[in-house]
């Protein structure tokens, strides 16, 4: 590898919204030091992995992707960080690791490595895992990211808080981001301002629990500003289009107050992804769920009660420790009742460290996969009922990308997957917003016609 030709930077997040914001900011800072960005698949001299931890499954393709990027280009640089290489050691297969903390130096330590790889005879650099049980200091504050998260697409992810005070039992990302920690509303709204600059006109809040926003600042002032108040700010920059939340819990920040500012706020998109994780409260209690079948069902009346339109997605964990057929029909019960438009089915994993992972009464796999199999049919049920009750109404859709028949995909303000038919009246580019009329539905997604 010659420093003195430019290198070939490639970057992979595996997992959330919050991992993919990370790799987008990193992304932006290194070509700005002059990197050439490319595609993961691609042969690169440095590839970064933003690791996910959530399941067993994500760990093993957290290992596998090292492992191919090695045999890419053996000669490269290796880099993994996030969840994953926060509680396990994936040194043996990287040249360099550290955890969900430290990445604002990340760039510059990839590049003293790259120097060092130059020249032999240069100052090692120390390689450091920012784990658990030394990162504490570095879990004090939020850490901001030198670079703007740039995406590919036409909506950016905005990052405005990390780590988790809860401590659901299932829960290994919890350990490995640490305590919540809320971003300053100036840096956020500075990025923002960014963004919409760069033409993104969706904007889309992320964190590892955006329930903790402002919450550190507000036990000590109750007066401080919290989620809504900067949903509110964020409302007021010129130049955005819509404004969304990646995912809540409906536990304490549901309520008359929020949902009554909430819907008077413009760009703010009718639809809520509100993780239930199960609707048996004894499973609930052993998960330690703040939420009970009641308190979800008052937050789902609750939604609709200000945005009757309102479309509402949800996570499910089936196969958790000691669920029984009927533990898991008060889920499926619970899901057709809420009527959920999206449902994102996940079969329990033991995670070392969690509480989860020693409890008795583990259940076989096969019982894991039928149940998810059921509850995939229910969410495929579900999303068509979603898509059939929309037929013949008028809604927005933000043009994201073309396919080779020229119609354009994206999403409607409420979640649904659209695909535009092409109109030779009306050009498209991407990044539009366009006003249209869903007319069919086609598998899990609904076609529609621009309209005036």
């Amino acid at each position: 590898m010659n420093l003195k030709e430019q290198i070939r930077f490639a970057s992979l997040a595996l997992g959330c919204k919050t991992n993919q914001y990370e790799m987008d900011a990193l992304n932006d800072e290194a070509a700005a030091a002059g990197f050439q960005l490319v595609s993961a698949d691609d042969p690169a001299d440095v590839y970064v992995l933003n690791s996910c931890t959530v399941t067993a499954e994500a760990g093993r393709k957290c290992r596998q992707m090292l492992r191919r990027f090695r045999k890419q280009n053996p000669e490269a640089l290796i880099v993994c960080c996030g969840c994953h290489s926060e509680l396990y050691d994936l040194g043996p297969l990287s040249d360099l690791s550290i955890g969900t903390v430290g990445r604002s130096k990340l760039l510059a330590a990839i590049m003293s490595k790259l120097v060092e790889a130059e020249d032999p005879d240069a100052v090692s650099l120390r390689q450091e895992r920012f784990a658990a049980d030394n990162g504490d200091y570095l879990w004090k504050q939020y850490e901001e990211l030198p670079g703007t998260a740039y995406a590919e697409e036409t909506r950016a992810y905005l990052k405005i808080q990390d780590g988790c005070d809860n401590r659901c039992s299932y829960c290994a990302t919890t350990l490995a981001r640490g305590p919540a920690r809320s971003r300053q509303p100036e840096a956020i709204l500075r990025e923002a301002e960014q963004l919409i600059e760069a033409k993104y006109g969706e904007l889309v809040l992320t964190g590892t629990n955006l329930n903790s926003y402002a919450c550190e600042w507000q036990r000590n002032d109750p007066e401080a500003p919290g989620l809504i108040d900067l949903l509110e700010e964020l409302n007021r920059i010129p130049g955005l289009i819509r404004l969304r939340l990646s995912s809540l819990d409906a536990a304490g920040i549901i309520t008359d107050e929020f949902m009554e500012r909430y819907a008077k706020i413009e760009r703010a998109c009718p639809h809520f992804h509100l993780s239930l994780q199960s609707g048996s409260d004894r499973i609930l209690r052993a998960m330690r769920r703040r939420d009970t079948r009641e308190s979800f069902r008052r937050a789902v009346q609750t939604v609709r009660k200000y945005l009757p339109a309102a479309a509402i997605s949800t996570d499910i964990i089936v196969g958790f420790p000691g669920e029984t057929e009927e533990d898991f029909r008060d889920t499926l019960d619970l899901c057709e009742e809420m009527d959920f438009m999206r449902i994102h089915v996940f079969r329990f994993s033991r995670r070392e460290h969690t509480a989860a992972y020693d409890l008795p009464d583990q259940l076989p796999g096969d019982v894991k996969r039928e149940r998810a199999e059921r509850m995939h049919e229910l969410a495929e049920k579900l999303g068509r009922r979603a898509i059939d009750r929309s037929l013949g109404e008028i809604r927005e859709v933000l043009a994201e990308r073309n396919d080779e028949l020229d119609r354009w995909h994206g999403y409607t303000e409420d979640y649904l997957p659209a695909v535009v038919l092409p109109d030779a009246d009306r050009p498209v580019s991407r990044g539009d917003l366009l006003k249209v009329r869903l007319c069919e539905r086609c598998d899990s997604f609904v076609i529609a016609r621009v309209c005036d």
